[in-house]
């Protein structure tokens, strides 16, 4: 199995796992032969506060993926997909780029994306 990561489970990651916490992120990493992560989700987990003393390990968490390049079709298609549900523009980019490559998402934030037709959310086996 693959999955697309949201920025909701990396930052749940970045707060639980020095307390030893088992988090929904490496319980997705554990399953997946491959995990993704869009631009903006880098963007996304770049803005935060904590992230210029978190930076090294911001980055090694991304270094465990691919990163889905961004380009004007999937901006378009995110548009639309705003447009019709009213989510968030970077929950509709997160959606598309789920959409594009057949990939679940793996997200903490279930009624945003649980509004966008034929994109499957990540279940964890566990």
């Amino acid at each position: 199995m693959k999955a697309l990561i949201d920025s909701s489970v990396i930052i749940d990651h970045l707060r639980n796992y020095q307390q030893n916490k088992d988090t929904r992120f490496m319980m997705v990493y554990r399953e997946c032969e491959a995990i993704y992560f869009s631009l903006i989700t880098i963007a996304e987990i770049f803005s935060g506060l904590s992230a210029v003393k978190m930076e090294k390990q911001i980055n090694d968490i991304f270094s465990l993926g691919n990163i889905i390049e961004l380009n004007a079709h999937l901006m378009e298609k995110a548009g639309g997909i705003r447009r019709e549900t009213k989510i968030s523009l970077i929950d509709a980019i997160i959606s598309v780029c789920a959409l594009e490559l057949g990939l679940p998402v793996a997200t903490l934030n279930l009624k945003d994306f649980e509004r966008v037709p034929k994109l499957k959310l990540f279940r964890s086996h566990l």
